[in-house]
Formats: structure tokens, C-alpha cells, sequence
């Protein structure tokens, strides 16, 4: 199959591309490079800014299109929320208008965001996300939007496609910063012996699988693809731990002299409600393509552990 990743150069994408590629899958990647430097990826890229006007004339003939690229705005940072969705929605039009016109298939990678404070995160359940005068829901509320042009297509029969809802992940490949998510950018904290900064109590639950596990379920869903057509798939861990547990055991575990501060969550995101529980439902994902997780939560904390003060370590001898 001949098979284009958007987002490839990001997380998730650079294992779905070396999965892909394991495969023997011919793989086009295509990035803009916004969250990314390009160095997760083993192969050449396509450089494609995919919410352009006729961003979909650049996008090489394919099979397959797993679109993973998406803009998600960061605490107090200079991309706007109306950016974030303005973006996001540009791109799912341009990749429809692809999928159309090539008759390509599509996997699109919705968020865990959608599920707001569920507590079955069952795939088919009605969703409650939050206020509209709240920004930090608009990551959330673009990709609900995009699921919904995504079926609506479907059901028209213009296309074939499917949607993998995404938790939780992270890897040695996984940013340092805050779109990173909590686990590594508690790492780089503890081995600096910086300030771990804790928004609320600690005590709200998160699933956090290995990137590769997330990839492996997408590699599968693409290998499913004929008998998916309008599916909504879960794919993450049903494991959960607590963002305060999680940096008790980095600090420990790396022997820092970093202290965990607790601070209000109102201070980085405003009136916004805190998710208190996040994890998997997976029932659908094990029925349809076999789904199963290879790692548990501190397994995928010791490796980036690792692997960060390797690379520190690398960095202070030169």
C-alpha cells in the first residue's frame, strides 16, 4: 500500500511511519515542521503547510492517508485558540477534498479532548466538553468538528475513513515541553533538578500509554480499514495514575532535588474545568482490530528516563 502520514515528524507520527515502513508499506511523510524539528523521522518528508489554499494539489497520489497533523495551543503561548481552530479546520478540508477526489482512504486521529469529564469513554456516548467562553476547549471543539464533517462525508458516501480517538502517550522521541504532555516534561525537570509545577491538587487520573503502543493500534486500524468505514476507535491504556503519583516516582526515581509545587489551575488555563479522570476504553478497539498495550505506565516513565539522561549526559561531555 502506498500510504501519506500527515504529522509525521511529530510523535505519534514518526512510530506510525517506522511501523508502516516494517510493513513494507510504501510511506510519504508530510510535515510543516511547526512542533517538530524533523529528527524523530527515518526518512525524507514532504514540507506541506496542509491548511493552505490547494494544500491538497501538493499531496502525492495514495491508497491510504493517516492524517495525525493538528495544532493544539499551549499555556499562555503565542498561538492563538482561534489559530487552533481556524487551522485545524482548514487542514480536515483540504484532506476531505484529497480523499475525494483520489479515493484514498482515510484514518483521521481525533483526541481523548472530546470526552470532557466523562467517566465510561465509551465511543458512542453524548459528549459534554464545556463552555463556549472558555479557550482552552478549542482544541477539543476542533476535532469534535472534524469527526463530525469526517461521518457526515461518510454517510454521504464520498469517502471511506474512520477515526481513532487518541489518549495519552509519550516515548524518548516525545517533546520536552508542555504539548509533550506531563511525563517527559516532569523528566527534564527532575534530571535538571528544576521546579515540577503541578496545576491543582495532583489527585486527577491520566491513561499514558507508549507511543509505539498508540502507533501499533493505528497500524492496525489501517490494516482494517475496509471493515471500519464510519468506526470510532479508542486507542490508549485503561491504566490510570495520578498526575502527583506519577511525579513522586520521577523525582525518586532519578534521585532529584527537585521540589513539586502545587499550584492553582486557574493560573494556566483559567475558568477551566479540570479534567479529573482520563483513561481508556479499549472494549471496542480489542473487539475490532485485537488491540492490546505492551507497556505499563512506569515502564514507559523509565524508559524516557533513560533515555533524557543519556542524552544529557551525551550533551555535557561535548
Amino acid at each position: 500500500m502506498k500510504i501519506v502520514v500527515t504529522g509525521a515528524a511529530g510523535l505519534i507520527g514518526s512510530h506510525l511511519v517506522d511501523l508502516l515502513l516494517k510493513e513494507n508499506h510504501e510511506v510519504i511523510a508530510i510535515d510543516n515542521l511547526s512542533f517538530s524539528d524533523g529528527s524523530n523521522l527515518s526518512i525524507d518528508m514532504l514540507e506541506i503547510d496542509l491548511a493552505a489554499q490547494d494544500a491538497d494539489e501538493l499531496i502525492p497520489n495514495a491508497d491510504i492517508i493517516c492524517h495525525l497533523a493538528a495544532y493544539k495551543k499551549a499555556p499562555k503561548n503565542s498561538l492563538h485558540s482561534s489559530d487552533v481552530m481556524s487551522v485545524n479546520f482548514n487542514m480536515m478540508h483540504n484532506i476531505l477534498k484529497y480523499c475525494k477526489e483520489s479515493k484514498a482512504k482515510l484514518l483521521f486521529t481525533s483526541t481523548s479532548d472530546v470526552y470532557g469529564n466523562s467517566n465510561t469513554f465509551t465511543e458512542d456516548e453524548p459528549l459534554l466538553i464545556g463552555p463556549p467562553n472558555v479557550e482552552r476547549y478549542s482544541y477539543a471543539l476542533s476535532k469534535l468538528h472534524d469527526e463530525q464533517l469526517v461521518l457526515n462525508t461518510v454517510n454521504e458516501k464520498q469517502i471511506h475513513a474512520c477515526i481513532a480517538r487518541i489518549f495519552g502517550c509519550a516515548s524518548p522521541r516525545s517533546n520536552k515541553g508542555w504539548s509533550g504532555g506531563h511525563l517527559p516534561l516532569f523528566i527534564d525537570k527532575a534530571i535538571k533538578g528544576e521546579d515540577i509545577i503541578i496545576h491543582g491538587d495532583g489527585l486527577q487520573t491520566r491513561s499514558m500509554s507508549h507511543a509505539l503502543d498508540i502507533a501499533e493500534g493505528l497500524s492496525n486500524m489501517v490494516s482494517k480499514l475496509d471493515i471500519l468505514n464510519g468506526e470510532i476507535i479508542n486507542i490508549g491504556t485503561d491504566e490510570e495514575t495520578t498526575v502527583k503519583e506519577c511525579a513522586e516516582y520521577i523525582v525518586n526515581k532519578t534521585n532529584s532535588t527537585s521540589k513539586i509545587i502545587y499550584v492553582d489551575q486557574t493560573d494556566a488555563f483559567g475558568n477551566y474545568r479540570e479534567i479529573k479522570r482520563r483513561w481508556a476504553n479499549t472494549s471496542k478497539a480489542k473487539l475490532f482490530i485485537g488491540y492490546e498495550v505492551n507497556y505499563k505506565t512506569f515502564e514507559v516513565i523509565d524508559e524516557i528516563i533513560e533515555a533524557f539522561k543519556n542524552e544529557y549526559s551525551s550533551s555535557n561531555s561535548n
